[in-house]
C-alpha cells in the first residue's frame, strides 16, 4: 500500500481487510490471519492493525475470541440500532427503502468501481450462475441463506460510499425476522438474474451510470417482492400498460446498441 500520512495508512488499513471480507477471500465463519501477519501484508504497524481489526469488529464484521483468534462474522455492516428503527415501518416501506439503495448503489458503483471492483463481480457472477437467490427469503423462509448474494453486496462495495452499504446490511438484517417469513419471494428465473447481473456488470464495466442506473432499475423489479397468501405477487409499482411499455422499449434499444458495439469492436479486431 503505497500511503503517507498516519490517516492515510489506517484508512488503506482498514479497505484491505474490509475488502477481504466482501470478497469472499475470508469467508464468513472463518478465522482471519493473526495480527503480525497482517502487519507483514499491509505494511503497516500492529497498532493500525488492531485499530482497524476494532472498527470492523464494532459494525459487526468481525469477532475476536480470547485465545482463539479472529473470526468473520459478517460480510457486511450489520447494526442493532437500526434494526430496531426499522421495525416502526412497514415491510411496503422498508423494501421501496431497499430499492432505492440499489438503484443509487448501481449509479455509484458506475462511477467509482476500480478494476479489482470489476474483477470482483465478474467472479460473483459466475459463481451465481444458475443460482435463484439473488438474493431472496422464499416462500418457505430460508432464513440462513437469504439476502447471500456476494454480486449484490459486491455492487455496493464498489460505489465506495460506507453509508449505502450499512443502511443496506440493515435492510436486509431486517427482512429476516421471522415476522416477513413467508412474506417474501422471488419471481425471476435463473436465467433472467444472469441476464441482470449481466447487464449491471456491462454498464459498471463501462461506467455508463445512466445504464447502470437503468439496469438495477429492470432487476430490483423482479428480485425480492411481496407475496400475499395465495401466493401472488404484489407489485412493487403499478404502471399502466404504456408505461411499461416505454420501460421495455428503452431496455430493447439499449440491448441493441451494445449488441451493435460489441459487432464493432469485433470486426475491428478481426481487421
Amino acid at each position: 500500500m503505497a500511503v503517507t500520512t498516519g490517516s492515510d495508512r489506517a484508512r488503506a488499513t482498514l479497505a484491505y481487510l474490509r475488502r477481504k471480507i466482501t470478497t469472499g477471500e475470508w469467508p464468513v465463519g472463518g478465522r482471519i490471519p493473526i495480527e503480525p501477519e497482517l502487519a507483514e501484508q499491509t505494511g503497516v504497524g500492529r497498532s493500525t492493525v488492531r485499530e482497524a481489526v476494532r472498527s470492523l469488529a464494532s459494525i459487526g464484521m468481525l469477532e475476536t475470541l480470547p485465545g482463539r483468534g479472529t473470526f468473520v462474522r459478517s460480510a457486511a455492516p450489520t447494526s442493532s440500532l437500526l434494526n430496531e428503527f426499522l421495525t416502526d415501518f412497514t415491510l411496503e416501506e422498508i423494501l421501496s427503502y431497499r430499492r432505492a439503495l440499489e438503484i443509487e448503489a448501481a449509479q455509484q458503483a458506475a462511477l467509482h468501481r476500480t478494476d479489482e471492483d470489476i474483477a470482483a463481480l465478474e467472479r460473483a457472477a459466475v459463481e451465481e450462475v444458475g443460482c435463484t437467490r439473488c438474493p431472496v427469503l422464499g416462500f418457505a423462509g430460508d432464513v440462513d441463506t437469504a439476502f447471500d448474494s456476494r454480486f449484490h453486496r459486491l455492487v455496493f462495495d464498489a460505489a465506495k460510499n460506507r453509508l449505502l452499504a450499512a443502511l443496506y446490511a440493515g435492510i436486509n438484517d431486517r427482512l429476516r425476522t421471522p415476522e416477513h417469513r413467508g412474506r417474501l419471494a422471488n419471481v425471476a428465473t435463473g436465467a433472467e438474474m444472469e441476464r441482470d447481473h449481466a447487464r449491471v456488470l456491462d454498464a459498471i464495466r463501462r461506467q455508463d451510470f445512466i445504464d447502470a442506473v437503468h439496469a438495477m432499475v429492470n432487476h430490483v423489479d423482479h428480485d425480492v417482492v411481496i407475496v400475499n397468501d395465495q401466493h401472488e405477487v404484489v407489485p412493487p409499482l403499478v404502471r399502466s400498460p404504456e408505461q411499461q411499455q416505454r420501460i421495455d422499449d428503452a431496455q430493447l434499444a439499449q440491448d441493441l446498441t451494445q449488441a451493435q458495439a460489441q459487432e464493432l469492436a469485433q470486426q475491428q479486431s478481426r481487421a
